[in-house]
């Protein structure tokens, strides 16, 4: 076998080895992210459809929600750990496991507003769409590393913030749009959560309340 053949059978073997490992990991990961979740989620909605979307997300729809939701959806966002130069890239520019709740509303939400963090990978889109919008810019309530923005000026974004800031998981993103009522909350998973997933609902609840 010649040098260059050598090199490109290890070269495969190293990137299939990868992918395999690296699906493994994820599989376990939403599995233990699942079970996590099973505290929390009938504060949202008794009945939960399950979906891998591909091996990088988990997918939990909530069809008949309690109030005020009428429905719900959760995803668990992991690192593409199965395609090496993918999950370096996305490390690098700081892609982390991710925790996604997005509700529809019963009724229609008292203001509209987008509160994110800067630096996240998730929400680098978000400022040029709310800029566009022409949206008015809050203040942070003590939290510098956010942006906030409201569709109307001295809209109570800060309460929102410190509401949704309760729950002990690292806040990445609030938004409450009209469009179908929706309200959007996202936080960083660590390895292995702290808090109870209960907690995590709780706060979802409390955000909608105010709303």
């Amino acid at each position: 076998m010649s040098g260059e053949l050598s090199i490109f059978v290890l070269l495969v073997i190293v990137i299939v080895g990868w992918f395999a490992l690296g699906t493994h990991l994820n599989v376990r990961k939403g599995h233990h992210y699942m079970e996590w979740l099973q505290d929390g989620l009938p504060l949202i909605g008794e009945k939960t459809t399950l979906r891998w979307l591909g091996s990088s997300v988990v997918q939990l729809k909530i069809e008949k929600a309690h109030q005020p939701f009428r429905r719900a959806e959760v995803l668990i966002v992991l690192e593409p750990r199965d395609v090496p130069l993918l999950w370096l890239f996305s490390r690098l520019h700081g892609r982390r496991d991710l925790l996604i709740v997005r509700t529809e509303l019963r009724t229609a939400p008292r203001l509209q507003l987008e509160v994110f963090d800067g630096k996240g990978w998730s929400t680098r889109a978000i400022a040029r769409e709310i800029r566009a919008l022409n949206w008015h810019l809050q203040s942070a309530a003590g939290n510098p590393a956010f942006q906030v923005y409201s569709s109307l000026p001295g809209a109570g974004a800060g309460e929102l913030l410190a509401e949704a800031s309760r729950c002990p998981l690292p806040l990445v993103r609030l938004s409450v749009r009209e469009s179908n009522n929706n309200v959007e909350l996202q936080w960083q998973l660590p390895s292995r959560p702290a808090t109870s997933a209960r907690s995590v609902m709780e706060t979802v609840q409390r955000v909608a309340h105010q709303l």
